[in-house]
């Protein structure tokens, strides 16, 4: 029931266009996007990909399904450790705009 509360709220605030909630979301888009412009684009296709879904992520719901992109790519070029470091400081940025349900514990992020 919880679920169902949380994702209505979040369709009814999406559909409103808060204002606040849109600002928060740019900062998302911009912190996925500053991540992934570390990546060559000659050298990892997808990333282009990535790219232009991100730009055209209409929700936060929809961000938030692309950070596993994100992640595999990051770690493709990266390494796991420096990816899931740049993607914990991402879904904290999530935190109050998706359900709890979905958030990682803090103490899943602090090890």
């Amino acid at each position: 029931m919880r679920k169902t509360i949380a994702r209505f709220k979040t369709s009814i605030v999406a559909l409103l266009g808060d204002p606040a909630l849109d600002g928060r979301v740019e900062t998302i888009r911009a912190a996925m996007l500053d991540a992934l412009s570390s990546i060559d684009v000659n050298e990892n296709m997808g990333s282009s990909k990535a790219w232009t879904d991100i730009t055209r992520a209409a929700d936060v719901q929809t961000l938030w399904y692309l950070r596993s992109d994100v992640l595999r790519l990051l770690s493709d070029f990266h390494g796991e450790q420096t990816a899931r470091n740049k993607l914990e400081t991402m879904t904290e940025l999530f935190r109050g705009l998706v359900s709890p349900a979905q958030m990682p514990s803090r103490r899943c992020i602090e090890r």
